[in-house]
């Protein structure tokens, strides 16, 4: 356990001294800020700080890195560069796919796929391919509000390191701990009002590697083929999230990835709710949502039932109350 503390400590100290420098950096190189002196290089802070954070498994005794987990850092900075060129210079959507689709192909072509073993290879590689694209962009769609994205994906983060670690993944729970103290530090400087961003570069990145760390989690035995589903389960709010925006898109007749404002989040505040308590009612949905998932590391259990039943009614709710307060708005325009 001490290692995993050192990891998450070195991960927020440096994430917290670089996103100060990264700040204070942008303030004066103006090409590195958004509307309101926001800087847009926190994604920056968060691969760097991530990177450091992981540096003391390479000087722990009982864990030697494997070469899979260089192949994923060095994907993961390809992802983040892209990212950054796409902030400077906005890339078409068209531009944006076929490079995804050609990194994540690459990628698969020397990785490791996910491994469900009734399925045949290529079926794997399908699932693979289409987990580590949906959860890549979903991740960025979640990129629109201060404090919304570095918070439920700082929740999220410690669900998998806690089943991780209860399922004894040395190596991968020892870079979700680095992970968390990375967006730790993050959120220190992203919370409402925010004075940094994640940008198209730190939103990738983050999806990247939540969906490839994820991958190489062990859920599954045999006694227990239903902990499978554990990474579903923990990410379940940002896809519930996703699926109704992608569904309020097509009923305006805009393509999924384009932009608008129909997230869960940004209805909440729509309606009048405050930033602050719109977040609260975010994090414990998905905080519900992180629990369910951790409990399935035990299988069916009257544990996970409860959690999966409350994560299940919030989530319910927040759509309803979305959709009414939407439905009220429409008819006081009128």
């Amino acid at each position: 356990m001490k290692i995993y503390l050192v990891v998450f400590l070195v991960a927020l100290l440096s994430g917290y001294i670089l996103l100060n420098i990264l700040k204070r950096f942008s303030l004066k190189v103006s090409v590195f800020k958004h509307e309101g002196d926001v800087s847009f290089l926190g994604g920056t802070g968060l691969l760097l700080s991530f990177i450091l954070g992981c540096l003391p498994l390479l000087f722990y005794r009982n864990i030697q890195i494997r070469p899979e987990i260089t192949h994923i850092l060095i994907f993961a900075l390809v992802i983040f560069l892209i990212g950054l060129f796409d902030d400077l210079k906005e890339f078409s959507l068209l531009k944006k796919v076929f490079l995804q689709i050609a990194i994540i192909a690459l990628f698969l072509v020397w990785g490791k796929p996910i491994q469900i073993y009734c399925l045949p290879l290529w079926g794997n590689y399908l699932i693979s391919f289409l987990w580590i694209i949906g959860v890549m962009n979903v991740f960025n769609l979640l990129d629109i509000g201060d404090g919304f994205c570095a918070g439920v994906s700082l929740i999220a983060a410690l669900a998998f390191f806690t089943a991780l670690f209860i399922g004894s993944n040395i190596i991968t729970a020892g870079l979700f701990a680095a992970l968390c103290g990375a967006l730790l530090s993050f959120l220190i400087f992203n919370f409402p009002p925010a004075k940094i961003m994640l940008g198209n570069s730190g939103s990738h990145f983050l999806g990247f590697l939540f969906a490839i760390l994820s991958m190489h989690g062990d859920y599954a035995t045999l006694n227990n083929p239903l902990s499978i589903l554990v990474p579903l389960v923990i990410l379940a709010f940002p896809m519930i999230d996703t699926l109704y925006l992608i569904i309020a898109r097509f009923k305006k007749g805009i393509f999924p990835l384009e932009k608008s404002d129909d997230h869960i989040f940004l209805k909440l505040l729509s309606m009048g709710k405050g930033i602050r308590p719109a977040l609260i009612e975010v994090y414990l949905v998905t905080l519900l949502w992180g629990i369910s998932g951790i409990f399935l590391i035990f299988g069916l259990n009257i544990l996970f039932l409860i959690a999966v039943i409350l994560a299940v009614f919030f989530s319910a709710r927040l759509i309803l109350i979305v959709n009414k307060g939407e439905s009220y708005l429409y008819w006081g325009r009128r």
